[in-house]
């Protein structure tokens, strides 16, 4: 069971690095030549690689291939080592340009004498392969052991510079989405210290009994999941938010559809239409349109390798530019409107809000708003004009805010015009007025 749960979360864990890697390279076209890319491709991929060389799974199907079956061991942890080498390399890589090619140079030979003194006493200990364990004879137990402390330090090594440098990112930067991000990263580089950790009791069983587990724990292989999976979200954070952005655009534009449709089915000369229709329908946008996770800003910004991408910037922006169309359309409609506006909406607004209860300010405000353009289309499908002019609150709500606060702002005048009672008892007497005017002439 143990073996089954430690090969499932290796197997996780390598399929995130090496499809999320894939898909990074796919939608990084024109900024490739970014070494902090390079250094980042090649972690993730060299991670996942190791990850499932040394799944429990791997070690058990190769075993009748491979000569020396102990060899897959060193191969996993070579692959690690590399990882973590480029990983350190890739922090570096944010640093102004000397410095980050100096700090390379150092951290590319840590890595590769790392690797060859592992890989020398890794042959000379001579270890044999028993499924998922290695054992070792007790001459070349302290040999053994070395050789994973070796790893252990250099692997602990990078993760502590990732994590401090990524750290110090993060506590520079403003709230928001690049805060989180950065602070993600540097949480996958305290989860990787747990996974490396384990370590410790590899070196204890050498020591003491000549073997080791090849394979990772339980334990160490879901720490290696959650470094895994919080390094890959925290690099992709932004583009996350991008999604929740255009979520909530779709959310918006869907419930303003009821206001926009009242206003429309009185003015259809609000509607905006651009003679080459760039952006299709409407309805064919959806929260997700043409979203694509990894072609955000990162939360390097321009630092690192999750920087801006060029290829698809137009199509990201539908939805928004729907929304945005959307409340211009609404508010051009409010403003035609303003003759048939009737100065006596906010009375009769007050006359049911009062026997209801007390409101706040903002929603009392709302629902002036949306009787006032209820009552002035209802004066303007009669062709009926109010001469004395709107009465004071019959005008918008100013909102000084962005598209953001403007549509959350619509969306409550929307819900107030299609559900409110003081809306429909507004309605009512103004229809009520329209049609008595009507008998009179």
């Amino acid at each position: 069971m143990a073996d089954h749960l430690a090969s499932a979360a290796s197997y996780f864990a390598a399929a995130v690095a090496l499809l999320s890697t894939l898909w990074k390279i796919r939608t990084d076209r024109g900024r490739r030549s970014d070494p902090a890319l390079h250094y980042g491709y090649a972690c993730g991929a060299l991670l996942g690689a190791g990850m499932a060389v040394n799944a429990p799974a791997t070690a058990s199907a190769l075993a009748g291939v491979l000569p020396q079956p102990a060899l897959l061991t060193l191969v996993a942890d070579q692959l690690k080592v590399a990882s973590s080498g480029a990983l350190a390399m890739m922090a570096y890589a944010t640093w102004a340009s000397a410095a980050a090619r100096g700090a390379v140079r150092r951290q590319t030979a840590f890595t590769g004498a790392t690797v060859l003194l592992g890989t020398v006493g890794f042959l000379v200990a001579s270890p044999v392969s028993d499924g998922t364990t290695v054992t070792v004879g007790s001459a070349d137990r302290p040999l053994l052991a070395g050789y994973v402390a070796l790893f252990a330090v250099h692997t602990a090594w990078c993760l502590a510079v990732f994590g401090f440098l990524i750290g110090r990112c993060a506590w520079h930067s403003p709230p928001g989405v690049l805060r989180l991000g950065l602070r993600l990263m540097a949480g996958s580089a305290l989860a990787g210290l747990l996974w490396t950790a384990g370590c410790l009791q590899d070196m204890a069983d050498i020591l003491t009994s000549g073997r080791e587990t090849g394979a990772d724990s339980g334990v160490s292989g879901l720490a290696a999941v959650v470094c895994i999976v919080l390094g890959f979200g925290g690099a992709t954070a932004s583009a996350w938010a991008d999604w929740g952005r255009r979520v909530r655009a779709w959310r918006d534009h869907r419930r303003l559809d009821p206001l926009w449709s009242a206003v429309h089915s009185v003015l259809p000369e609000i509607e905006l239409v651009t003679p080459a229709q760039p952006f299709g329908p409407v309805a064919s946008l959806g929260p997700f349109g043409s979203f694509r996770p990894f072609e955000s800003l990162g939360p390097f910004g321009s630092l690192g390798p999750f920087g801006p991408f060029g290829r698809g910037a137009g199509r990201r922006r539908d939805i928004h530019f729907a929304l945005y169309r959307r409340i211009i359309e609404i508010r051009d409609g409010q403003l035609s409107l303003r003759p048939h506006l009737h100065p006596r909406v906010p009375l009769w607004v007050g006359e049911v809000m009062g026997s209801v209860g007390p409101a706040d300010a903002e929603e009392l405000a709302a629902v002036v708003e949306a009787a006032a353009l209820a009552a002035a289309l209802e004066a303007a499908r009669a062709g009926h004009r109010f001469p004395i002019g709107p009465g004071e609150g019959c005008v918008p709500h100013p909102v000084v805010a962005d598209i953001g606060e403007e549509a959350a702002w619509l969306v409550k005048v929307a819900a107030a015009y299609t559900g409110s009672p003081a809306v429909a008892h507004v309605r009512s007497r103004v229809r009520g007025e329209l049609g008595r005017a009507a008998v009179r002439h």
